[in-house]
């Protein structure tokens, strides 16, 4: 199986032929005027009906919306779609992705993990931060990610934290074409029902700088916790990068763990809330300026 890709992937190949069925059903109009409606490009219309991978949430709404479909319908489908891709990543049976981070030396164990994980313990926020980065760019394929701080990213001053999150947004920019995912949990701090003014305002901005990021998705948390949270970095089936919040905004603590069962305990997790979350987009609708 394709070691890059999800279109072999039964899920995908299901999926893609319901689109193709949709098609069909809106008069088969032609690409170019799928994409003109969809406001997304020919590549991406191609991709999807062609089941070169799954559309995003986001992509599939709009593309749904362009053919006459009932997206209440077709958002229960694409979300059994992703579960099953889910399910396959964790049993090793989907995306068949290899580490790029090889276990120099450790001895296997009978789960097919290392025996003894590799930990490592970064001092202060910027060599958390520098460490994050730099696994971002080694990711080959899948990138999940959760932000539950009470201040939004823009107000970090460390120039580590913003290259990171800059680094993020590259990734998936590179890796549209790619196959590639980045999935993103925000937690958004809320009082009463109401987000905070600083954290929504951060949202909008960030919607619209992912808009044309085909690869990266968003979705929101609602926190109603006076406290920040644990956050997690999941690389591929082989790395979790994991940071603590202090008490300032500025405050951070944070280790990796190389080993792919100790990942897929907070990837089942994340999938998880993934699959009850709202995406951006929804949640501004939600929460109009």
């Amino acid at each position: 199986m394709d070691t890059s890709s999800h279109a072999a992937a039964p899920p995908v190949r299901r999926f893609a032929a319901q689109l193709r069925q949709l098609r069909i059903s809106a008069g088969e109009p032609q690409i170019r005027t799928i994409a003109a409606r969809a406001q997304c490009s020919q590549a991406t219309v191609s991709e999807a009906l062609n089941g070169r991978r799954l559309p995003s949430e986001t992509v599939t709404h709009r593309l749904v919306a362009a053919l006459g479909g009932d997206w209440e319908h077709w958002r229960e489908m694409w979300r059994t779609a992703r579960t099953e891709l889910d399910v396959l990543r964790r049993e090793g049976q989907g995306a068949g992705v290899l580490s790029p981070f090889p276990a120099a030396g450790p001895p296997i164990g009978p789960d097919g993990d290392t025996a003894h994980l590799t930990m490592v313990r970064y001092p202060d926020p910027p060599a958390f931060y520098r460490a994050a980065a730099d696994g971002i760019l080694r990711a080959r394929s899948e990138i999940r990610l959760t932000y539950v701080r009470l201040h939004p990213p823009g107000q970090w001053g460390a120039a580590e934290a913003e290259t990171y999150y800059r680094t993020v947004l590259e990734w998936a920019r590179n890796h549209s074409a790619k196959s590639a995912s980045v999935r993103r949990v925000i937690g958004v701090p809320e009082v009463g029902g109401v987000p905070k003014a600083a954290n929504l305002a951060w949202l909008r901005e960030h919607q619209a700088e992912i808009a044309d990021i085909y690869a990266y998705e968003a979705r929101v948390m609602p926190w109603a916790a006076s406290f920040g949270w644990y956050n997690m970095g999941l690389i591929d089936d082989a790395v979790s990068y994991l940071s603590f919040s202090g008490v300032g905004r500025q405050q951070l603590k944070g280790f990796s763990v190389e080993g792919g069962v100790f990942l897929r305990y907070f990837a089942a997790s994340f999938d998880q809330a993934w699959g009850a979350l709202e995406p951006l987009d929804v949640y501004l609708a939600r929460h109009p300026a």
